[in-house]
């Protein structure tokens, strides 16, 4: 009877070790990259607070690059304006681009009274952004 020997086990299992260690590594990397959560709560729009509401489409790689545009503005104006998503794929986000005459991508700029005062096609940069923001609503 021959023996057989498993010298290439051990490698093989450290190989293994590696790839998992490499992917987990890569998805905490992703993680900790996304950008912050956003409110889709739509009824804050006229509650005190200007809104800037951002119509979500998830299965558009714009509406990821426009998030973290917004992240950037947000780490400003957060505590001037509400940032909102209405995402497509909920029904309240329907609703609202319905009521609105939203399209995917659209940012909406509301006033604090609820008044739709702008409404712009994204991709928009964080810069423009803020002068959305300034040119409609800061105090002259």
């Amino acid at each position: 009877m021959q023996e057989q020997t498993k010298p290439a086990a051990a490698p093989k299992r450290w190989r293994t070790r590696y790839t998992v260690l490499f992917f987990a590594a890569m998805v905490a990397l992703l993680v900790f990259n996304l950008p912050r959560g956003f409110d889709t709560n739509l009824g804050k729009i006229g509650a005190g607070k200007p809104a800037l509401v951002f119509v979500y489409d998830a299965n558009l790689v714009v509406s990821n690059q426009q998030a973290g545009e917004m992240n950037k503005a947000r780490e400003t104006l957060a505590e001037d304006l509400h940032f909102l998503i209405a995402d497509i794929g909920r029904p309240e986000g329907q609703l609202f681009m319905r009521q609105y005459r939203a399209e995917r991508t659209q940012i909406l700029l509301f006033a604090a009274d609820g008044s739709l005062l702008k409404r712009t096609q994204g991709l928009v940069t964080a810069e423009q952004l803020l002068a959305l923001f300034y040119e409609s609503l800061a105090p002259k």
